[in-house]
């Protein structure tokens, strides 16, 4: 290719890297100054922005709860290693058998925090009546503050709690077809100026803890009027109903961990089971077996020599060509000179070597009497003097050709 095509080439490919990496960067740009308000709001420890729970992770570190993050579904293996759980908000959708496992787990004792119309489905929308606290938290007046009214300072999450802010004026109903529907009488834990804010149920051994609005726990607004006193009641409440201390925030549902595939199954089955590690070592024993069936031990036998036909037949039937013809002299001829400078060849003698000496060097090859080599040759030559030699003398003497040609060329190797 001339030089001209290479330096058009790269050309071509110096601008694409520049629009290529122009466009990125323009991506880049775009995505971190547009600020998307769809991740502002998202309630997992890991973030640290205004609506993120880092603060609030830290907050129970530092009041000595046994405090974690759960990043694997909420299955039997990881819930039995927990006591409490808190369940904000959470981005992905709980799959059926989760909340099969959340259900089963609570009625065993667990605790669990939970804020998310998904519940719904955890609490089977059963349509049980549950005590309501009171008529009217303010008395049918519109709210006036985020105030904790004297006649609701004697719930279980209301102590110290003198003023608190959230970030809207979501509130429970427990009037029978609200919208959280309590399979037993519920217990309003915490209510403010604007109605119930937290409530609490019994389902068998264990207790579901609902949040009409978990903003109080988030980063932006854990630090105003008493919130953080709030959040510290709630995580003390939950550790003195829990049956252990062992407090987990679920980060599986917003993205966090990995979720489970049919290749992830099978490589933890294989992994971490005794069966699957029986197979691995039997897989691998096959393949060790497979790879030293075809090894070769020792050195390398060489292939059996083939024993080819003489060059003499093919001489001798050409010949019989000449014998039909009745040229049996011309035939024996043929046979006899390609025979003689054959041999001359591996002797290292011209064609024309005396037969004494021509069969001497043969015997030597074969380890044979040299007369009877010598014999040969004399005949054949001087039946080639002969003005007419017969059918009969000429086959004789190519047998003997082709059986002194087998023994000289065929049975041994050429001497260096």
């Amino acid at each position: 290719m001339p030089a001209k095509s290479h330096r058009s080439d790269y050309i071509i490919l110096v601008t694409m890297a520049i629009i290529a990496a122009l466009v990125v960067f323009a991506l880049v740009s775009w995505g971190w100054l547009r600020k998307d308000e769809r991740y502002t709001t998202v309630r997992t420890t890991h973030s640290t922005r205004s609506g993120g729970t880092m603060a609030c992770y830290l907050l129970f570190e530092r009041l000595g709860a046994d405090v974690r993050r759960s990043e694997r579904p909420l299955l039997p293996e990881a819930l039995d290693k927990l006591d409490v759980l808190f369940v904000i908000d959470p981005l992905l959708d709980i799959e059926e058998g989760e909340l099969a496992s959340l259900e089963k787990w609570v009625r065993g004792g667990g605790v669990i925090v939970w804020s998310g119309q998904d519940f719904l489905s955890l609490l089977r929308q059963r349509r049980v009546r549950v005590r309501r606290y009171g008529d009217e938290i303010n008395d049918g007046e519109p709210a006036a503050g985020p105030r904790v009214p004297q006649k609701v300072s004697d719930l279980p999450l209301a102590p110290d709690v003198a003023m608190v802010r959230f970030e809207s004026s979501n509130k429970l109903d427990l009037d029978e077809g609200g919208p959280f529907r309590i399979e037993d009488e519920g217990e309003a834990l915490f209510a403010d100026s604007v109605g119930i804010r937290i409530v609490s149920h019994r389902r068998g051994a264990g207790e579901v803890i609902v949040l009409a609005d978990s903003s109080f726990l988030a980063n932006a607004w854990l630090g105003k009027e008493d919130n953080a006193i709030l959040a510290a009641n709630l995580v003390a409440y939950t550790l003195a109903h829990a049956r252990g201390g062992r407090v987990a925030f679920d980060e599986y549902h917003f993205g966090f961990g990995s979720r489970e595939t049919g290749w992830s199954v099978l490589r933890s089955s294989l992994m971490k089971s005794s069966p699957g590690w029986a197979v691995l070592c039997l897989m691998g024993a096959g393949i060790l077996f497979l790879v030293y069936k075809g090894r070769r031990f020792g050195t390398r036998y060489a292939p059996a020599r083939v024993r080819r036909r003489s060059k003499l037949e093919y001489v001798h039937s050409v010949g019989a060509t000449y014998q039909a013809a009745g040229a049996h002299g011309l035939a024996f001829e043929i046979v006899y000179q390609w025979f003689r400078r054959k041999a001359a060849s591996h002797a290292g003698l011209p064609p024309s070597a005396p037969a004494d000496r021509l069969a001497a060097h043969l015997a030597r090859r074969t380890l044979h009497d040299p007369g009877r080599y010598e014999k040969i040759i004399k005949e054949c030559e001087q039946a080639l003097d002969e003005p007419r030699l017969g059918a009969r003398r000429a086959s004789a003497l190519i047998e003997q050709l082709v059986t002194l040609e087998s023994e000289v060329f065929n049975g041994h190797r050429t001497r260096q």
